[in-house]
């Protein structure tokens, strides 16, 4: 139920966003956050921070730690753990890529790094960043390690997340609204992923495991 709640949440308020902005064209939060951002943050030095931020989930960066990750599991002999992490890396591409052709909604004005030509709605960094770390996150979470190292390990890597997600927005390439949609679509896809992928799991062990119980005849 807990893990329904959550995906039920990220999924609400998602839709909320969506209707506040593309629909009611409501984007005082926004241009208050950039106004904020231009008068008292933004500076030549953290700029140059942000951009090296921002490639943490850039398309390249993407490619190379889902292969890393694919080759590191096929290495360990879990084959099926590889596959999973295949699927959701490229699924999350697909669902970001598609909700982006849906909504048209045209990028911010006066970027700080080269304009983009796609649609800004939600942010693909945001989503692709909260998949990402939210995955090695349950990853970390599933090894053997002690739980305070898991704790420490995992919050730096969510927080690493909100921090690429906060650069979409000081490098004015996407709007606050634009990540806060990112983010959620990011963790309801890797919420349903990965239950689905341990349901199966479950149900694999317990076929297993009755296979083995069946008297010998």
């Amino acid at each position: 139920m807990g893990l329904l709640a959550l995906f039920a949440g990220a999924l609400f308020l998602f839709a909320f966003v969506a209707h506040e902005v593309l629909w009611e064209k409501e984007e005082a939060v926004d241009n208050s956050i950039f106004n904020f951002l231009s008068a008292h943050v933004i500076s030549d030095g953290l700029t140059g921070f942000m951009k090296t931020v921002t490639y943490f989930a850039s398309a390249t960066f993407l490619q190379i730690a889902y292969g890393c990750l694919f080759i590191l599991y096929l290495a360990l002999k879990n084959i099926k753990r590889a596959f999973e992490i295949a699927a959701i890396g490229v699924g999350g591409f697909l669902v970001n890529y598609l909700m982006k052709l849906s909504f048209h909604r045209i990028r911010p004005a006066h970027p700080l790094i080269d304009p983009l030509n796609n649609f800004s709605f939600p942010s693909g960094h945001a989503t692709s960043a909260f998949i990402l770390y939210g995955l090695l996150s349950y990853l970390i979470w599933k090894t053997d390690i002690p739980k305070p190292f898991k704790y420490l390990i995992c919050a730096i890597l969510i927080l690493f997340s909100l921090l690429i997600g906060f650069s979409r927005v000081y490098l004015r390439v996407h709007y606050p609204s634009d990540v806060v949609a990112g983010f959620c679509i990011g963790f309801a896809w890797l919420l349903l992923t990965i239950y689905l992928f341990e349901r199966l799991k479950k149900k694999s062990d317990a076929e297993q495991r009755g296979k083995t119980n069946q008297p010998q005849r």
